[in-house]
């Protein structure tokens, strides 16, 4: 009898850790997404990001609480992090871009925007890194930073053509600056990501313009 304690309080450990990795792992297992998750940590935290912010939005909403329109309110969720995710850097920046539109949107009662929409951006996209970016750094820099300009774009509320020209090859060639041959070659690689930052940054930009109790506080 005296094993038998440790041994359920092993049986439990292993139990809450495999649970914790099924978490942590479904994400992964998203057909139509999950080939974005796995070139881009930013795409990933993003996603995790989002999703805790629709859920702080939805509690807020139902609890009758003021929106929290300053960003900085939501800080101290828990990020879920793992090694495999890729760079931590890279995925707490955009879970932490999630957020804010996760919750604007859970707060709003709008339709959770963010699987559908990284599905889309996951089109056509190979889940195996290119030889130029065997780690995915080009391709997840570019989507970041694509993403970042979306946001900035949106404010004009250009037209869909304008839009596009925006996340066209040639706009990010006005971003990225080759200073190496190793850059040059990884390129196309920086551009795809961007493209596709860049439209998921536009669209969340253009959702919570639409609400201005929420977009005051940006």
């Amino acid at each position: 009898m005296k094993y038998l304690f440790p041994s359920i309080f092993l049986l439990l450990a292993v139990s809450v850790s495999a649970g914790q990795a099924a978490t942590q792992e479904s994400h992964f297992t998203d057909a139509g997404a999950r080939r974005i998750f796995l070139r881009s940590a930013f795409a990933h935290g993003y996603s995790h990001g989002y999703e805790e912010g629709y859920h702080q939005g939805n509690i807020d909403v139902n609890m009758g609480h003021t929106a929290r329109t300053n960003h900085l309110d939501l800080h101290g969720i828990p990020l879920q992090y793992s090694p495999e995710f890729g760079s931590k850097k890279s995925f707490e920046s955009g879970f932490r871009a999630g957020l804010k539109p996760g919750y604007a949107d859970g707060y709003a009662g709008r339709k959770f925007r963010a699987v559908e929409a990284l599905r889309s951006l996951a089109g056509a996209l190979d889940e195996k890194a290119p030889t130029c970016d065997p780690q995915n750094a080009y391709f997840d820099g570019g989507f970041a930073s694509g993403y970042g300009r979306g946001l900035e774009h949106a404010a004009g509320k250009p037209s869909s053509s304008a839009m596009q020209l925006d996340a066209s090859f040639e706009a990010c060639q006005r971003v990225f600056h080759p200073r190496t041959r190793q850059d040059e070659d990884a390129q196309p690689a920086f551009c795809d990501g961007y493209r596709r930052g860049y439209m998921l940054g536009n669209a969340d930009a253009l959702a919570q313009g639409s609400d201005s109790a929420l977009s005051a506080g940006r």
